[in-house]
């Protein structure tokens, strides 16, 4: 996902949400970013901490919160706003990232994408959400109609786009967003592709 950011001018403070045990901190923390994450699982951030990075233990809401306002540039995440939220969880996470984000930063995420094999599969238990144990969690998937309405008011789109990630038996379909916070608030927030 941050490989499709346009170099050193999105700012040097990024955030992952969902950081698991580091790879990609560790990566922009060698390109010479300032990174942080936050995750829940105390295996995943063990293992981070011992590569010496700034991750969390915390529900991501409750980090961006305490997180000051105009704080972070860029806000990333893989496959984590696919878990078992709302989509009131998806609009309270989405404002907190929102708060968090200067005015121009970026916003940049990937989710399973309602195109992915296991779509529909398993229990349905909400909108777009299904538990497909006993081979994977319940999942949150995303249709590029869901990720419009998650960014209306809040970001511009400027790019998005959905591929392939897995092969094997648990292939997947992943749909990709990378948005923007405006620098004023605007009145319409018309998508944007530059």
């Amino acid at each position: 996902m941050f490989h499709s950011l346009p170099g050193r001018s999105v700012g040097s403070a990024w955030v992952e949400l969902g950081s698991g045990y580091g790879r990609d901190l560790r990566e922009l923390r060698d390109r010479g970013y300032s990174v942080r994450g936050v995750d829940v699982s105390r295996v995943g951030i063990a293992l981070a901490r011992k590569e010496d990075l700034r991750v969390e233990r915390a529900h991501a809401m409750h980090w961006l919160a305490r997180r000051p306002a105009a704080s972070a540039d860029v806000v990333f995440s893989n496959l984590f706003y696919n878990m078992e939220f709302s989509e009131e969880d998806h609009r309270r996470l989405f404002a907190a990232v929102e708060r968090v984000l200067v005015p121009g930063g970026y916003h940049g995420y990937s989710t399973r994408s309602t195109l992915d094999p296991w779509y529909g599969k398993g229990v349905r238990v909400g909108p777009a959400t299904y538990d497909l144990r006993p081979d994977g969690p319940v999942m949150h998937f995303f249709s590029r109609a869901y990720a419009r309405r998650l960014r209306r008011g809040r970001f511009r789109r400027i790019r998005e786009w959905e591929g392939p990630e897995d092969q094997g038996r648990f292939p997947t379909r992943v749909l990709y967003v990378l948005e923007r916070k405006p620098l004023r608030r605007e009145r319409d927030d018309p998508d944007v592709t530059p």
